[in-house]
């Protein structure tokens, strides 16, 4: 089969440590990971050296090191085999290709992998954040979430940032993005459906959580414009401005938000630790507790 990378000299092989993690996927069994050596790379197709035979049904996903690729393509994402050929005694050297949107699936836009998370909030970055700014901060998180990373890696972490700097450095898909974040964000913070669900003790306490999770996430996404007006929360919650009067208020008085000089609300450092105390309770393990004896 032909591919664009240029015949590569097998009696000629550098003598590196591999530097890619390789996660063979193959119908019926369990994903097996390994790592590889990059030989060649060009536009269609890359070449590496591996230490098990690949086969054309084989799915491949590819994560290199960040330090060692980052003036590159990056080698991330899935990948089909195109041929692989025995070289050496427990060697192989297999040719690749990646895996368009279209070949996988059509219909689902690269960022839905990221399980309808939002992408700027997983590299907390600014939905103005430049190209430059979303290639630094997605090379520390993916040095930091590497699964090779023994004291903070994590693979479902790692495979989200690397989703997210995929989708926010291609100028067609992030602009592609942005408009169904923009569509999302009329819905995705709605707390209430209808008037009535909105009055009563309750709705009260769940206005107040809302307000404060609308503030840190904006504070921590957006730094230098970190306030929200009383118009934007209440579309954002779905429920009348009016009926949050009392939320900001009892919120003001605990010295948790604050209005600006624009007279828009921002989250102060009270309440960014109060919120962030409450969900460090919420996603703590429930003990059972036994009934009180009589």
């Amino acid at each position: 089969m032909q591919t664009s990378a240029t015949r590569l000299d097998t009696n000629h092989i550098p003598d590196r440590q591999p530097d890619l993690q390789v996660t063979v996927v193959r119908p019926g069994t369990a994903p097996q990971r390994m790592h590889a050596l990059l030989l060649q790379q060009s536009e269609r197709s890359i070449q590496i050296q591996i230490s098990a035979l690949l086969l054309p049904q084989d799915s491949l996903e590819l994560a290199a090191d960040p330090d060692a690729y980052f003036d590159q393509r990056p080698l991330l994402g899935r990948y089909r085999v195109l041929a692989c050929n025995l070289i050496h005694e427990g060697r192989y050297l297999a040719t690749l290709a990646p895996v368009t949107r279209a070949e996988s699936d059509p219909a689902m836009p690269a960022f839905q992998e990221a399980e309808g998370i939002n992408l700027y909030e997983i590299l907390q970055v600014s939905r103005q954040a430049d190209f430059d700014t979303i290639r630094r901060v997605f090379h520390i998180l993916a040095q930091r979430y590497h699964p090779d990373n023994a004291e903070t890696g994590s693979e479902l972490r790692f495979r989200q940032v690397v989703t997210a700097h995929a989708v926010l450095s291609d100028p067609e898909r992030r602009a592609a993005y942005d408009v169904s974040l923009a569509d999302e964000d009329k819905t995705r913070h709605r707390i209430f459906d209808s008037l009535e669900s909105s009055l009563g003790v309750q709705a009260e306490i769940r206005k107040r959580e809302g307000v404060l999770r609308l503030l840190y996430t904006r504070r921590l996404t957006e730094p230098n414009s970190p306030g929200l007006t009383g118009r934007d929360l209440a579309e954002m919650l779905g429920c009348p401005n009016e009926h949050l009067q009392f939320a900001f208020w009892m919120l003001s008085e605990q010295k948790f938000v604050r209005r600006s000089d624009n007279n828009s609300f921002e989250i102060t450092f009270l309440g960014a630790e109060a919120f962030e105390a409450e969900q460090a309770n919420y996603n703590k393990p429930q003990v059972p507790r036994l009934p009180s004896p009589v």
